[in-house]
Formats: structure tokens, sequence, C-alpha cells
């Protein structure tokens, strides 16, 4: 719902990007990208509110290309893995900017690089994303950003937990509503079919198919000698 409210807002400035600039949405993640690295190389140069102001602007650009794509009807799924791609990319930049102009600990911008990067191969599927990443350091003239990484780490790996909660949730209510555990199901999956043994042709009916494959009127082959001495 406040997906669609931000669209009709921003649909003039979408338009405006698409039928006359002639941007699409790859390009615009592309800018967005760089916008982001310029952020990042302004941040380790200790030009932090020059930083921050780059990093607004790629997080506009970074909007406008899934606002393109909705409107247009241009949205498909590489466009989503590149758009988490480069959105990843640009938080490690920014993240490791702060950390080489030493405003944190490098320890403490790569955790928290992991627990953003944690939280993403879930958050497609648990559908749980805070969105706890660039936003918070626009608060860093008023908490430290030693405090404020933190937030972001805990955050982000407390909704990486919750959603591997969610998605474990939601796969034992599909089991119960297959009738019961995975081992279960698979059992009476296993159950359900014919055994190896009862797939094995009889021996009559092997003879008879082989004597079906001689025809009529071919003789019986002949039986070695050790077997007639043994028939007396």
């Amino acid at each position: 719902m406040m997906k669609r409210v931000m669209d009709w807002f921003a649909r003039p400035v979408v338009r405006f990007v698409h039928l006359r600039l002639g941007l699409s949405p790859d390009r615009l993640t592309w800018l967005a990208f760089g916008a982001s690295a310029a952020a990042a190389a302004a941040i380790a140069l200790r030009q932090v509110g020059a930083g921050l102001a780059l990093m607004a602007a790629g997080q506009v650009l970074d909007g406008l290309d899934g606002g393109v794509a909705r409107e247009f009807g241009l949205a498909s799924e590489r466009g989503h893995r590149l758009d988490t791609l480069l959105d990843r990319a640009s938080e490690t930049l920014i993240f490791l900017g702060f950390a080489a102009a030493r405003l944190v600990p490098l320890t403490l911008a790569l955790v928290t690089i992991i627990a953003v990067l944690l939280l993403t191969t879930v958050c497609d599927r648990s559908g749980l994303d805070p969105g706890m990443k660039r936003v918070a350091l626009y608060f860093g003239r008023w908490v430290p950003y030693p405090a404020l990484f933190t937030l972001i780490f805990g955050v982000n790996l407390a909704a990486y937990v919750i959603g591997l909660l969610v998605i474990d949730c939601r796969f034992q209510l599909r089991m119960d509503a297959l009738g019961g555990d995975l081992d279960t199901v698979a059992s009476r999956a296993a159950a359900g079919e014919p055994s190896a043994i009862s797939r094995q042709p009889s021996a009559i009916s092997w003879l008879r198919a082989r004597g079906a494959a001689r025809g009529p009127g071919t003789p019986e082959p002949s039986r070695p000698r050790s077997e007639l001495t043994a028939d007396g």
C-alpha cells in the first residue's frame, strides 16, 4: 500500500525521467550505484556532509528505477537481481568508507555488512526487510556512528533470524496441509509407488515372452551335452 502511494506521488518524475530523458530502470540502477560509490569516496576522505548528500542522491535514483519499472511494465527478475546486487555493493562501499575515515572500527563495519548480506539471502522468501541500512547514517550528526552501525547490525541480524523462523513456520504449515511432517509425507509417497519387486516380470511371463519371440515352429535350442548326461 505504501509503495503504491509513493509511486502515485513520484509518477510525474518517473514519467519525465523515462519519457523525456530516456532512462531505463537498469540505467537508473547503475547511476544510483555511481552516486553511492562517489559517496563512499567522499566519506573516506572525511567529507561526510558531501558523502551523505551523494548517498541521498543515490537512494533517490534507486527509488526511481523501481518506479519506472512498475509504471511502464519493465519489471523483471533480472532487473530485481541487478538492483539487489548493486544495493548491497553500494552499502558495502559506504560502510567501508566510514571505516576508512576511522569513524567506525573496521570490524564493526565488516560485521554490519555481513548482517545485511545475511538478511538479503532470506528477505525475498520471508517478506521481512526493515530497511534499516543506509537511512540510519543520516543521524550521525546527533548519534555517534559506532552506535548507528551497532543499530544497523542488530536490526538486520534480528530480521535475518526472524526471517528464518517465518520461512520454517510456512514450511511446517505446508507439511501439515499435506498430512504430516517431511518424513511422513515422503513415506506415504514411497508407499504409494509400486515396489521394485512388483515391477519385475515373473519367470513365467519371461518364458512366455521368450517363446513368442521365437515364433511358432521354431525348434528349441539344443541342450548342452552335460545336461543330457545329467538327465540320464
